[in-house]
């Protein structure tokens, strides 16, 4: 298989993985490094948040594939999403941070570091590695804020809806393809005392991958990426109403997901999965590790939404995170020859067949060793399954949106959900965040 430069859009994320792993890695700092370098000067120090299985092994072999080849010595810490973005401004700003830090992309995210002047622009860099021929187009838009380069994408994601066909096929039920199907399947399945959706909206990010889902496959991916990325379109139009209504009020009431979902923690919602309390997890391909290790033996696949309406099936996807360069670094040539080793083919083939990772490059995956589950995930990634240009969207949280339009996604549908907002005045509150955002 090959991932290669393509014009359709692509975003999500995604902080299930970042916040499911291992107490001792998920609750504060974690040093991994690999020691100080020979000659006493200091270490090129890096944050990332592959705190999980398989992908932080894969992340310790990449990081010294780069380290015995230029003699470079790398200080690792790991912590998960939310702890990076409580702790990385500060550290950034202090100039005690990292010299390197994998970050959320997106004007709510990044974006606030670099508006804080945080962030070292990569434009001379790129030139100089030939990053702008090298990672996909869409990846560029992606970590480029107000025209410039910032980061460098590293994984290129989808939102998705996971389904044990095992479970499913033992409970004489079938896997849904359309809307109308969907919520027949939810009532069916919640009739036999199954959960039908793994999915809770406690944590900030879990509502904007479901709300992207749904705004994708009702107005297209294309339609999604100029709002995202240009502000053409706004937040409450009809269809955006129509997919707040389907997915936060009308898979409720048929049963879809648990009681109080807004008490639900999304790294609890995907051990229901994999402990076959569940059917499905709304979920993302970053997540194929875990899956893979939590439910072996079983027959798992991933999915875009239903069809709604007839109209075609959209994944939204896109890279997630990316490595900044801190401005204050004084390594700033020596992180970006670190970066440009991060996509060299023997780093991306560990990202690919044990990490699990598909980074934003073209690459040609044959005679790799990949799972069912994997080469599903890579297609999703390719061309959604299908036609990139109609089966690949954006996800409503990357582009322009704010951290105000951000926290009005998730304290709306919260309320939504309670029956304390209607459809159409959280489309309308999305409508005024956005524009008190720009």
């Amino acid at each position: 298989m090959n991932i290669g430069r393509r014009t359709a859009p692509g975003p999500s994320r995604r902080d299930f993985m970042r916040l499911s792993g291992a107490a001792g890695a998920a609750l504060g700092l974690s040093a991994c490094g690999f020691g100080r370098s020979d000659g006493g000067g200091s270490a090129l120090n890096v944050w990332d948040q592959f705190t999980t299985s398989p992908q932080n092994e894969a992340v310790r072999k990449v990081y010294d594939l780069y380290r015995r080849s230029a003699g470079v010595t790398i200080d690792r810490t790991t912590q998960p999403g939310d702890q990076m973005t409580t702790v990385g401004k500060t550290a950034l700003a202090s100039g005690t941070g990292p010299d390197v830090i994998y970050y959320e992309v997106g004007k709510g995210n990044a974006g606030v570091l670099a508006e804080a002047g945080l962030l070292l622009p990569l434009d001379d860099l790129a030139a100089k590695h030939g990053w702008l021929n090298k990672i996909t187009p869409f990846a560029l838009r992606e970590a480029r804020l107000d025209g410039k380069l910032y980061g460098l994408p590293n994984e290129t994601e989808t939102t998705a809806l996971f389904y044990n066909k095992t479970l499913i096929d033992k409970s004489g039920l079938t896997v849904p393809r359309t809307f109308d199907e969907l919520l027949s399947f939810c009532a069916k399945a919640k009739a036999k005392k199954l959960i039908p959706i793994a999915y809770g909206q406690a944590d900030v990010y879990p509502c904007w991958w479901a709300f992207s889902l749904m705004t994708n496959n009702i107005v297209g991916g294309k339609a999604m990426g100029d709002l995202v990325f240009d502000g053409k379109g706004s937040w409450n139009t009809p269809q955006m109403k129509q997919a707040i209504q389907l997915f936060f009020v009308d898979l409720v009431k048929a049963g879809a997901f648990i009681d109080g979902l807004n008490s639900l923690h999304g790294p609890d919602a995907q051990s229901m999965f994999l402990s076959g309390k569940a059917l499905m997890n709304l979920n993302g391909t970053w997540a194929v590790g875990a899956v893979e290790k939590g439910l072996p033996g079983q027959e798992v696949g991933i999915m875009p939404m239903p069809s709604i309406d007839g109209g075609d099936r959209v994944y939204p996807a896109g890279t997630g995170s990316a490595y900044y360069i801190s401005a204050k670094s004084k390594r700033g040539e020596e992180a970006g020859a670190f970066l440009d080793s991060l996509y060299q083919p023997e780093a991306l083939r560990v990202w690919v067949e044990q990490g699990k990772i598909f980074p934003p490059v073209p690459f040609d995956s044959s005679g790799w060793s990949l799972s069912p589950l994997q080469k599903q995930a890579l297609g999703a990634a390719q061309n959604g399954g299908g036609d990139a240009t109609r089966n690949l969207g954006y996800s409503v949280n990357h582009g322009k949106a704010s951290p105000g339009f951000l926290n009005a996604m998730t304290s709306g549908f919260q309320a939504v959900v309670q029956g304390r907002k209607t459809p159409a005045q959280q489309a309308d509150d999305l409508q005024k965040a956005w524009e008190k955002g720009r």
